[in-house]
Parts: C-alpha cells; structure tokens; sequence
C-alpha cells in the first residue's frame, strides 16, 4: 500500500505542472512549418533561472503533497475501484507513513534542472530533424495505396 501511494503522490507532484507547462509551449507559438518554436521552448527548458524556479515551485509542491491527509485518497480510489477503503487513520500523511518519501523534493529540486536541459536538447535536436521527418511522411504518404 505504501508503494502505491508513494507512487500515487509522485506522480501527481510531476503532473499538477503539465498545464503549466503547456501553457509555456503555447506561448512559444510553434509553427508547424519552420519550427520556430522549438527554438524558444529549447531556450525556454535551458534556461538556468527558468529551471531554478519550476524546480523550486515543484519541490514545494511535492512538499505540501506529502503533508495532505491521505485518509481521503484511499477513499476515493477504493470508491473507483469499487473495493472497500483500507483504514487509514485520518490524521496519516504520506510523509508519516513512508518516512523515505521526505527526500522526494529534494530529489525532484536536484534533478529537475538536468531533466530540463535534455529536454531543451531534444527540442533543438527536433527543430534540425523536422525537415527530415516531414520529407520522411511526405515520402511514406506516397506509398500508401489509394482509397477510392
């Protein structure tokens, strides 16, 4: 049970900022047919100051998660798989049931910055591909049969 929570609040800690997230790529309005902005979300991903923030703001994320009554949690996910909840005692955190799940912020604060920057290099490196990847699609689209 412990590893599925843990599992459950990580995973929301790295979801609650994909909006976020791609809010920022709409923003760097990406044009499909020159790719300009890649160029921007690369920059954007590799940016020193841009990764410290998200870093930080999902550290505190991650922070306030561990520290939510899990009580409700349990509930809900027993109400959807429609399985009787395990008691939990109301007062139980994820923190205070799996005290090794603390270093989390901590790790995500560490490893986000390295995560973003190869993100920023896979947009670079799409931004060069896409040419190829278009000729690619244009050429597989030829030999496709026909519908009539």
């Amino acid at each position: 049970m412990r590893r599925h929570l843990l599992a459950a609040a990580t995973l929301a800690a790295f979801a609650a900022p994909v909006p976020a997230l791609a809010q920022d790529a709409d923003e760097a309005a990406f044009d499909e047919r020159d790719g300009a902005g890649l160029t921007e979300l690369a920059d954007s991903l590799s940016n020193p100051e841009r990764q410290r923030e998200l870093a930080m703001m999902l550290r505190a994320m991650s922070e306030v998660l561990l520290d939510l009554p899990i009580a409700p949690l349990t509930d809900a996910v027993a109400e959807i798989a429609g399985e009787e909840a395990p008691r939990v005692d109301r007062d139980a955190t994820l923190r205070s049931i799996a005290p090794e799940a603390s270093r989390v912020p901590e790790e995500i604060e560490k490893n986000l910055p390295r995560a973003m920057e190869a993100a920023g290099t896979l947009a670079e490196t799409m931004e060069v591909m896409l040419p190829q990847l278009r000729a690619m699609a244009e050429r597989f689209s030829d030999t496709l049969p026909q519908r009539d």
